[in-house]
C-alpha cells in the first residue's frame, strides 16, 4: 500500500510537510493536528481512538496543534492509519470500511472488528483479515 494513502489519513503534506518516511515521522513525533486529521478522515469515535493510543483526552488537550506528540502516541497513530488506509483500499471507501468494522465477522467468532481496535495485536489481526479479503478469501 502506498505510503501516501497512510499519510492522507494524517493530514498529508499540509499537516506533515515533506514525507520523511513513517518510521522517521513516528520518531520525530506527529503534530497534534495529525491526530485531528485522523479523527476527521477515519470517523473513528474519540473514545475508541484514545483507548488505542492509551492516552486521555485531557493529556492530548495539553498539546498545541503544531506540538509534536510522544513517540509512543505517534507510532500507534501511524499503525492505526495503516489499518484505515488498507481498509479503504480493500473496501473502496471509508464508509464501506466503517460498515465492515461494525458488522460481525466470521473470522472473529461473530465479534465486530471495531472491538479489536484496542491493542496492536488486535489491529494486526484486522490487517491480516483485510489481506485475506483483498485476495478473495472470505472473512
Amino acid at each position: 500500500m502506498p505510503e501516501r494513502n497512510i499519510l492522507s489519513f494524517l493530514g498529508g503534506s499540509r499537516t506533515l510537510g515533506k514525507s520523511r518516511g513513517l518510521a522517521r515521522l513516528a520518531a520525530e513525533g506527529l503534530p497534534k493536528k495529525a491526530l485531528m486529521a485522523f479523527l476527521r478522515e477515519s470517523r473513528i469515535e474519540e473514545i475508541r481512538l484514545f483507548r488505542y493510543l492509551d492516552v486521555t483526552k485531557r493529556s492530548l488537550d495539553n498539546y498545541g496543534p503544531d506540538e509534536r506528540m510522544r513517540l509512543y502516541i505517534s507510532d500507534r497513530l501511524i499503525h492505526l492509519a495503516e489499518l484505515y488506509a488498507k481498509g479503504k483500499e480493500v473496501f473502496g471507501s471509508i464508509d464501506n470500511f466503517g460498515e465492515w468494522l461494525h458488522n460481525p465477522s466470521i473470522d472473529l467468532q461473530g465479534q465486530q472488528p471495531i472491538d479489536h481496535i484496542h491493542t496492536r495485536k488486535g489491529v494486526d489481526e484486522l490487517m491480516n483479515i483485510l489481506g485475506r479479503l483483498e485476495h478473495g478469501i472470505l472473512a
